[in-house]
């Protein structure tokens, strides 16, 4: 006999804009975001017994940003602290550049995790930065000016 077929999302709740298809043989998720991702089930059932087929639905993006820059104005000794954040799926890393040229650790500066600190900034420090967040999808760029007074 002609099975009946159900699908559902094991640990959560089907997307509320997914539709079936072909008598419920196709499971369809219009316009994918992150949060679709998961686990689902597919079972197919009869009077003569019932199979389940399960499938991972991997979603992956190219970053976007959650926090930006803005430009800065520091008094000579002070601290530089600045954080981008971007998310997508491989999570991004971060890289800085100043004036476009890559900025590598130094005694007075670190980069951790989207995180740019200098300590004791200086007349020499003033530029403007960028921010790449990528992953192998893309990559972003946000960019602020940093003056010192």
């Amino acid at each position: 006999p002609v099975p009946t077929i159900s699908w559902r999302k094991v640990n959560g709740h089907n997307p509320s804009k997914a539709r079936l298809r072909k008598s419920q043989a196709v499971l369809e998720i219009p316009n994918v975001q992150l949060e679709d991702s998961g686990m689902y089930e597919c079972k197919a059932e009869n009077s003569r017994g019932r199979n389940v087929f399960r499938g991972q639905l991997e979603v992956y993006t190219y970053p976007h940003w959650v926090e930006n820059l803005n430009d800065t104005q520091l008094d000579s000794g002070d601290q530089l602290r600045w954080e981008c954040k971007a998310t997508g799926k491989p999570r991004p890393t971060y890289r800085w550049l100043k004036n476009g040229v890559p900025l590598w650790p130094q005694s007075r500066i670190e980069m951790i995790n989207g995180v740019l600190m200098i300590h004791s900034v200086n007349l020499s420090d003033a530029g403007m930065y960028q921010c790449l967040a990528e992953n192998k999808y893309g990559t972003i760029y946000a960019s602020a000016e940093l003056k010192i007074l």
